[in-house]
């Protein structure tokens, strides 16, 4: 019986060691990263995408792009040193022309579906992850959601989550190195960063976290190995009880 006890405190201590190297490795900024790349985030004047592009800009990334489909938001991003794109995800020959007029390193999709707007998730990733993969992007990043799937068990975004999953799909066998960073809850408001938000493995955790925390991690993953060709999921135990 004690050695029972004693085997299942070092199999805990083992698990929350190994999660808590994790986090902070992700947390810290890639040293690695080459602030000359060039990026692309899509949906750049959204809620979690603009909160990306000011991350980029505080880090030192010169050279940023914004795709949005209309002028509206940009007043999130006020007096940053960023170029603005506008296309329509949803339309290949728009993304055709956007990746043909600039070459690009890292793109990054943070675009949600708002209000009453088509659902851009599905048709729109197969857009970007063929146009990407011809124009050489060396990683593309998707902020993605626990539950994607062709069954998901959530009846009221069953359509999104079901469009969700084929976009990760759509990601995963493009060719392409990529990450993708699923949530749960995205807390939307003003709340400060805790910086105690991580990447997990265990991609069926509804936790919690920031939008400004999900930034960070994102930025961070840029072009970092320990990221690179992994579906992973943020979290931050410090914001409440998570479910699986």
């Amino acid at each position: 019986m004690k050695y029972l006890g004693r085997l299942l405190v070092y199999k805990y201590l083992e698990r929350f060691f190994v999660k808590v190297c994790f986090a902070l490795f992700l947390i810290t900024p890639n040293v690695l990263a080459d602030y000359d790349e060039t990026i692309l985030v899509i949906g750049g004047t959204g809620r979690v995408g603009s909160e990306i592009v000011k991350i980029l800009h505080k880090q030192g990334y010169k050279n940023i792009f914004v795709l949005s489909r209309s002028d509206k938001n940009r007043s999130r991003l006020k007096d940053l040193n960023i170029r603005y794109l506008k296309g329509d995800i949803l339309l290949e020959e728009e993304i055709k022309e956007v990746f043909s007029d600039n070459s690009f390193d890292v793109v990054i999709n943070a675009v949600s579906k708002v209000g009453k707007s088509k659902n851009p998730h599905a048709i729109g990733q197969a857009n970007l992850s063929k146009w990407s993969k011809i124009n050489g992007t060396k990683h593309f990043i998707l902020i993605g959601s626990v539950g994607a799937g062709p069954n998901p068990k959530d009846n009221m975004w069953r359509d999104i989550l079901i469009a969700k999953g084929e976009a990760e799909q759509s990601l995963i066998y493009s060719g392409l190195d990529y990450t993708i960073i699923k949530t749960g809850i995205i807390i939307y408001d003003d709340t400060p960063a805790t910086n105690q938000a991580f990447l997990s493995d265990n991609v069926n955790i509804v936790g919690k976290v920031t939008r400004k925390d999900l930034a960070l991690l994102s930025v961070n993953c840029i072009l970092n190995n320990n990221c690179l060709n992994l579906t992973l999921n943020a979290v931050d135990d410090s914001l409440g009880s998570m479910a699986n």
